[in-house]
């Protein structure tokens, strides 16, 4: 029985990348005899940046904890593995319409160097939860994989040897998919097994491609597609959720206890928006702003939930390491939905008092910094004229201001009445 589940955020596997990249499969078999390579642990995502830098790619072998060469790429030599790729040349099918063909999806399909040169290429690759561990268990695994997934007959069956290196593909032709699935060993082919480093396992239902549901085309989109291509594709469907609605008037908004928005780290040595970082709490944040969301606007359904994080991983966050992917994405929508509302308790964030209108104050000419100061002063201005009494003298009106939250000196105060046409206060008859 095959089983598979979405890689958790912490799914990584080993395996032996090269030194260098390649942008055509002459030369990679040219330097075949100089190629180097080094065992790396990556992510799902990682795995495809390396593929579309135009990386070759191969297996776990003896003594490679330090740069190896071909002489150690050997059956033999063959330690372990978690995937295992199929080659598909000269298909009659495109890629994508030959995906929908497959009984069970590769983790990364991707195109080779030579499709649409000769004819239809690709590559399939299948990612799994254990190490498959010597040339036996991993022959009986290919031989399963294929048949069961549907894949047929190959033309070339070279990836059947765990000493067959494959190639990525750097040109900007490649198309690329990437759906996360990582598969259980079936029983046929588990032999031997050595469990990898923590993944919990979440067997699904071949029809339950997902835990939380979404229209088809979006989630596949979503999966299929990078992040910053997801974003870019849907930016004219969803607009990112960031802040509660505030109510705007002569070019600024009051903040009041009530107003949540996603937090911003400014910083003053880029004078830009901070990025977040590896070791900041970078998950946490993420999985905040996801409650953060579903507060400001309770009805969010799943899909526009889904976009706003995605959002949020492009523009504020570090994802090189693949750590944010599109599995942690889902996994914290899906609990900020599920939530009760009532639990989702969010402190205010802001502790600014009031916001000025940017756009507002550009369309005068007035720069950012300085919108702000008219704004506090247009502020100041209402909340003193809200107050003012002018029966009171000027202490007693700095001191019964002072009680309801407004502190002003003597001189602002004369200046204010100064500016409202007020010499001096009435006396009480």
């Amino acid at each position: 029985m095959i089983t598979y589940y979405i890689a958790p955020s912490d799914y990584i596997f080993n395996v032996s990348v090269s030194t260098t990249t390649y942008e055509s499969k002459e030369v990679f078999v040219d330097e075949a005899k100089i190629l180097r390579y080094n065992k790396q642990s990556v992510y799902i995502d990682t795995m495809c940046r390396l593929i579309k830098e135009g990386h070759s790619f191969c297996h776990c072998y003896d003594d490679n904890d330090e740069p190896f060469t071909n002489t150690t790429k050997t059956q033999a030599n063959f330690r372990y593995t978690s995937y295992i790729a199929y080659d598909i040349d000269d298909n009659a099918l495109p890629m994508e319409k030959y995906l929908t063909t497959l009984t069970y999806q590769p983790t990364i399909s991707y195109t080779t160097m030579n499709d649409g040169i000769k004819g239809n290429r690709y590559r399939l690759v299948y990612c799994f939860d254990n190490k498959i561990i010597g040339t036996e268990q991993y022959m009986q695994l290919y031989d399963v994989m294929q048949v069961e997934c549907g894949i047929g007959k190959l033309q070339d069956n070279c990836t059947r040897s765990p000493a067959q290196p494959i190639l990525g593909n750097s040109l900007p032709t490649c198309r690329m998919t990437c759906t996360y699935y990582v598969y259980s060993i079936p029983s046929e082919a588990c032999t031997t097994m050595e469990k990898m480093g923590k993944v919990s396992k979440q067997t699904i239902n071949k029809k339950e491609r997902s835990d939380i549901v979404c229209n088809d085309t979006f989630m596949k989109d979503f999966k299929g597609l990078p992040l910053w291509k997801f974003v870019s594709t849907y930016s004219g469907v969803y607009i990112p959720v960031t802040e509660s609605k505030l109510a705007y008037r002569n070019g600024y908004a009051l903040i009041d206890e009530n107003y949540l928005c996603l937090y911003r780290r400014w910083d003053a040595s880029t004078r830009k928006i901070h990025i977040w970082q590896d070791g900041e709490g970078r998950r946490k944040k993420l999985a905040t702003a996801a409650f953060i969301i579903r507060k400001i606007k309770p009805d969010i359904t799943a899909e526009h939930l889904i976009y706003c994080l995605a959002n949020e991983v492009v523009h504020y966050y570090d994802n090189s390491d693949g750590a944010l992917n599109q599995s942690f994405i889902l996994r914290a929508a899906k609990t900020a939905l599920e939530k009760p509302l009532d639990e989702i308790t969010i402190k205010g964030q802001d502790k600014r008092k009031f916001k000025v209108d940017v756009e507002y104050w550009g369309k005068i000419g007035v720069s950012p910094r300085a919108a702000v100061a008219k704004a506090r002063g247009i502020w100041n201005d209402e909340r003193i004229s809200r107050l003012y009494d002018p029966e009171l003298t000027d202490e007693k009106n700095i001191k019964m201001m002072a009680r309801n939250g407004i502190k002003i000196s003597s001189s602002t105060l004369k200046r204010w009445r100064k500016q409202h046409g007020i010499t001096k206060y009435r006396s009480r008859t």
